[in-house]
């Protein structure tokens, strides 16, 4: 093979690919923190302490299990299985993170005698989506398992 004679226009693409999301993510990013601003019901320190308080938790607790139940995947399982098992994980990661607030009952005590104020019963809900992710991982499963495995080329000896 010779080497291409002209240069290769992917570095200069991912340049203006970084600049245009850096513009885009920090228009969001000020929105946002105006957001918090503009509403703020408490004071900066209390907003302060929550945001710091929020990146510890999942810098020292949060990505550090995430880390290692990847690892354990990485390690444990063999490439057959890996993508339906991880996808399982993520998706009932986003699940929990999300339905938190919820779970944990955050708003109820601010308004105990308004019924409206999270009136489901979050547990069961949580619970349910999380057992459709892995009923859904469960098929995924068996259809690689009924799945022939694909036979290895060999390549012939020049």
């Amino acid at each position: 093979m010779t080497p291409s004679t002209h240069a290769d226009p992917a570095p200069e693409r991912a340049g203006i690919t970084f600049w245009i999301a850096l513009v885009i993510g920090g228009g969001i990013m000020a929105f946002g923190i105006r957001g918090v601003l503009d509403n703020l019901s408490s004071s900066v320190t209390d907003v302060a302490k929550w945001v710091i308080g929020a990146a510890l938790i999942h810098d020292f607790v949060i990505a550090p299990i995430a880390v290692g139940i990847g690892w354990a995947v990485g390690r444990g399982v063999s490439m057959r299985w890996r993508a339906p098992i991880q996808a399982g994980l993520m998706a009932t990661a986003i699940t929990v993170a999300i339905g938190w607030p919820g779970l944990r009952g955050y708003g109820r005590h601010l308004v105990p005698d308004n019924p409206s104020v999270q009136p489901l019963n979050y547990a069961t809900a949580v619970g349910t989506v999380v057992g459709i992710i892995w009923a859904v991982v469960a098929i995924w499963l068996i259809a690689r398992a009924l799945r022939p495995r694909p036979v290895p080329a060999t390549h012939p000896r020049k």
